[in-house]
């Protein structure tokens, strides 16, 4: 699990620009905050809620294997924005090829908080026979 404060999140993003977006987000993922931006919940708070999901995902696999960033977790948020389902989580490079050795699948989602900030979890679950 990780707690975000959306407010910092906010912060950072203003403080770094588009530059820290880029570092942390594949391009679909800037694409889809984007479009699932609306008045209650912009982009720069979807981008917070997917930060969580991609911290959480460190903690359950226990950290970043070398030369793994961030960005090697790809999150996939509903079209619907829906925060009750799991999203599903994409990894690449090092850990992907670790999940894939490991043969695990990983999930997770992100909920909003009263007081500016977001909850986020990640779970690892078997994903089928070892061959």
């Amino acid at each position: 699990m990780d707690l975000v404060d959306l407010r910092r999140w906010e912060l950072a993003l203003a403080r770094c620009g588009e530059g820290l977006a880029r570092r942390y987000f594949a391009p679909q993922e800037r694409c889809a905050a984007r479009e699932l931006a609306t008045a209650e919940r912009g982009f720069v708070e979807i981008l917070g809620h997917l930060f969580g999901v991609k911290e959480s995902v460190v903690k359950a696999v226990g950290g970043l294997p070398p030369t793994a960033r961030l960005a090697d977790v790809h999150v996939e948020i509903p079209a619907d924005g829906d925060d009750k389902e799991p999203w599903t989580v994409r990894l690449s490079g090092p850990l992907g090829e670790w999940a894939r050795a490991e043969r695990l699948d990983v999930v997770g989602a992100s909920a909003p908080l009263e007081s500016g900030m977001a909850l986020a979890w990640a779970a690892t679950q078997d994903a089928g026979p070892r061959a």
